[in-house]
């Protein structure tokens, strides 16, 4: 439940005909809580009782316990350092001003009768406090270095069977400029048993510039080695 502010609730109490009075800590030994779910209705609670005054008490989240001090990953890569700077700046962009808890209460004979309404806000965002969050930054981190390493070496390993897949087709020896091996290799990911390899050189481009343009031309020096060894 969002809470009002300070200055929303005081005129609310105020216009009970009831004086708002806040305090900065709650130390009190007798407390009883009603089940009353909004501040008007305790308002009304309190009017009827014909007292005077009406004690609210907030809590708030602090934005220290959710920011990851920088000595914590000075050590780390600088990717590493760039998600948990991503991290600190979405916690600073959070409104801290924002209730935690609002308790509201009247005394009557020495004891707290009041109702505390919750606005768990920071939980309700799924954000942790700074050590946990540090934990769960880095175990997704390295979960997705370890997935482009994967990706990477299966990348690797298509070029390779790609190529080869190049080298064996005699036609490949007549490609002898980019335009030509463009078209070739355009062609070529047409087939079924080929498309796999698209992703490698996708966009495709143009013959003079591209992903096609790059593949290509190392492959045709790699050809032109390996005719010269044989």
């Amino acid at each position: 439940m969002k809470i009002i502010t300070n200055e929303h609730l005081k005129k609310k109490i105020s216009d009970y005909n009831l004086t708002p009075l806040e305090v900065s800590v709650l130390k009190i030994s007798n407390q009883v809580y009603l089940k009353i779910d909004t501040i008007d209705d305790f308002l009304k609670f309190a009017s009827d009782s014909k007292l005077e005054f009406v004690y609210f008490y907030y809590t708030y989240y602090k934005s220290e316990k959710y920011i990851i001090p920088q000595d914590w990953y000075s050590d780390y890569s600088k990717e590493f350092k760039a998600v948990v700077v991503q991290h600190n700046r979405y916690i600073e962009s959070l409104n801290f001003d924002s209730p935690k808890s609002l308790v509201l209460f009247i005394i009557q004979n020495d004891t707290l009768i009041g109702t505390e309404l919750q606005n768990p806000w920071i939980e309700d965002k799924n954000i942790t406090v700074a050590e946990e969050a540090i934990e769960v930054i880095d175990y997704e981190f390295h979960e997705v270095q370890k997935k482009r390493d994967l990706e990477k070496g299966q990348q690797k390993e298509d070029e390779k069977k790609l190529r080869e897949i190049i080298f064996e087709d005699p036609e490949f020896r007549y490609c002898k400029n980019q335009e030509l091996r463009y078209w070739y290799l355009v062609e070529l990911l047409e087939r079924e048993d080929i498309k796999q390899f698209e992703y490698l050189v996708e966009p495709y481009g143009i013959p003079h510039t591209g992903k096609i343009k790059v593949f290509m031309d190392m492959t045709w020096a790699l050809y032109r080695e390996q005719k010269k060894q044989m």
